[in-house]
């Protein structure tokens, strides 16, 4: 799930991914690193030029595969999830 709204007043609720899964038996087969990528196209297409998304701090699995795709802890912390950010 992931939002697109220029016109949003909070700069990580403008361009950001809410929610990315993939299901527990099928992770590990990279589906997860091609769905990413299709995501980050995806706004680019779209002339986003930073993306953000949150996730637990003790997701490691995703962790690993947001940080291999670019994306960095900005050190905020929302709701009890770490906010990370991808400039384009």
């Amino acid at each position: 799930m992931l939002a697109l709204d220029p016109e949003d007043e909070n700069p990580v609720d403008r361009y950001c991914l809410w929610r990315f899964m993939i299901d527990k038996n099928e992770q590990g087969k990279g589906y997860g690193q091609a769905a990413l990528h299709e995501v980050i196209e995806y706004f680019k297409e779209n002339g986003v030029d930073t993306i953000y998304l949150s996730t637990a701090p003790e997701n490691e699995v995703g962790l690993h595969v947001y940080h291999k795709a670019g994306f960095m802890e900005t050190g905020e912390i929302e709701d009890g999830e770490a906010i990370f950010v991808l400039k384009l």
